[in-house]
């Protein structure tokens, strides 16, 4: 096995074993930035489905509920609000979806599901944090990341239609009944405000760019192993190869070769001189002979 061949087996092994514990770390760390990322776009989604409810509810509700005494309208209700924010959104973003849910809701619709309902029950709790993050997967089997934000009854206008049904306005009991809806009670978180980002198509593009970033890194190793191979041929071995190629003519009495000439300061050189001494040595050693 050649000199070259062994220093390119060692060089390309060990870029193969670099590789092997880069790309893990590499992957790693896109994916981190791009659940970062994830949890930013759930969380200013979030903020956005709040400040609707707020402004829903301090804004519109008292002026469409002054002037509702034939149909119940149900664009007052913070939840409908919500709901119909999460709708224009997946117009774009299908698979993104933001919406207010309750475990005693008025409207049918706005029931939670298994996945929601765990999120409102934990954020019941006495210890429960101010939100919830939480990894899980949609009715299509993607992963995605869910922020729940609870809705908590702060206000008398949340009272006023929820408290009972006899002191809610008559237009909600024609639209949605007397049996759900009710019973809130001051201070209850009754639901949550869940924003739903899916996850794989942002872990899929990290692992992209990381799978792009190692194909340069690559691409590069490759340059640099045949700069290395060019510098290797014209500083080591094409001297070397003169070196011994003129010590087999001069070992067989060609001293009309002219001598080796290797420029200072290349770490050939003091073998380069040593050889010609020696070559030197030699030839006065024939001509002592001779004569």
């Amino acid at each position: 096995m050649t000199f070259r061949l062994k220093l390119n087996l060692v060089l390309v092994g060990g870029y193969l074993v670099a590789l092997a514990i880069l790309f893990p770390i590499l992957r790693g760390a896109l994916s981190d930035g791009a659940a970062d990322a994830v949890r930013e776009q759930a969380t200013m989604l979030s903020e956005v489905g709040l400040a609707t409810e707020h402004y829903t509810s301090q804004e519109v509700l008292p002026q469409l509920l002054q002037g509702a005494t034939v149909q119940f309208p149900p664009q007052s209700v913070p939840f409908y609000a919500v709901s119909r924010l999460g709708e224009m959104l997946q117009k774009k973003n299908p698979d993104m979806d933001i919406r207010v849910t309750a475990l005693n809701p008025t409207n049918p619709s706005d029931a939670p599901t298994l996945a929601e309902r765990d999120l409102i029950e934990r954020l019941r709790t006495a210890s429960a944090p101010s939100s919830l993050l939480a990894e899980g997967r949609n009715d299509k089997g993607q992963p995605v990341l869910r922020l729940a934000t609870p809705v908590r009854v702060t206000d008398s206008g949340c009272l006023s239609c929820h408290s009972d049904p006899g002191v809610a306005p008559k237009t909600m009991i024609d639209a949605y009944g007397s049996q759900h809806g009710f019973g809130w009670k001051p201070n209850e978180v009754v639901g949550a405000t869940i924003v739903t980002i899916p996850t794989d198509r942002l872990m899929a593009a990290a692992s992209g760019r990381a799978l792009r970033i190692l194909v340069w890194m690559t691409v590069l190793a490759a340059i640099l192993l045949v700069l290395t191979n060019v510098i290797v041929e014209y500083a080591l071995l094409r001297p070397l190869r003169e070196m011994s190629a003129v010590a087999g003519r001069v070992s067989r009495g060609g001293f009309a070769e002219p001598e080796l000439s290797v420029p200072e300061g290349n770490e050939l050189s003091p073998l380069a001189a040593s050889f010609t001494r020696m070559r030197r040595s030699l030839e006065s050693s024939f001509r002592m002979l001779d004569e």
